[in-house]
C-alpha cells in the first residue's frame, strides 16, 4: 500500500469516528412541555375526571421516561418493533425544527412512551393523564392546552 493510500485511509477512519462519536445520544428536553396538563394527585383522576393509574402522569423530567423517550427516539420504535416511532432523535431535538408537523410527531412520540411506560406494550398512562400532549398531538401547537380534545387518548 502507497503512503498516500494509507494517509486518506486513517483521514476517513478518524473522520467516522468523529461522527459517531459527535452522533446525539440525549433528549433534549426543552422540546418536552413542562407541563403535561396533569399532576399525579392522590385522587387518581385525569382530564375530565377520568379515573388514571395512580403513578400517572409521570414529571415531564422523569428519568425513566426521558431514558425510555431516548430509547424510542435512538431505536426507531417502542416498547416493541410493532410500535414504531414517527422520527429521529436528532429530529425531535431540532430546536429549529418548530413546525406542526414536527411537533406533532415529537408529541406522538411521546404518548407512545407514555402509553407503554411500564416497558409493556399498552401498559402505562392512558392519554386522560397527560392532556396536553394529546392537545399538542392533535394541533402540533408546542404543549397543546389543558383541558383540550382528548379524543380517543388511552385507547391504544
Amino acid at each position: 500500500m502507497q503512503l498516500p493510500a494509507i494517509i486518506a485511509l486513517f483521514v476517513v477512519s478518524a473522520t467516522a469516528r468523529t461522527i459517531i462519536q459527535d452522533r446525539q445520544v440525549s433528549v433534549n428536553t426543552d422540546m418536552i412541555p413542562l407541563d403535561f396538563g396533569i399532576t399525579r394527585n392522590s385522587q387518581c383522576l385525569g382530564a375530565k375526571g377520568k379515573s388514571i393509574p395512580c403513578n400517572c402522569p409521570p414529571d415531564s423530567r422523569d428519568p425513566d421516561f426521558i431514558a425510555k423517550l431516548g430509547q424510542s427516539l435512538s431505536q426507531g420504535f417502542f416498547p416493541d418493533a410493532s410500535i414504531v416511532t414517527p422520527l429521529t432523535l436528532e429530529k425531535f431535538n431540532n430546536v429549529d425544527d418548530k413546525s406542526e408537523a414536527t411537533n406533532r410527531q415529537r408529541a406522538t412520540a411521546m404518548v407512545q412512551v407514555l402509553q407503554s411506560l411500564s416497558g409493556n406494550k399498552g401498559q402505562g398512562c392512558p392519554g386522560v393523564s397527560y392532556p396536553n400532549i394529546i392537545s399538542q398531538q392533535s394541533t402540533g401547537v408546542f404543549g397543546g392546552v389543558a383541558g383540550g380534545n382528548v379524543g380517543n387518548a388511552g385507547k391504544f
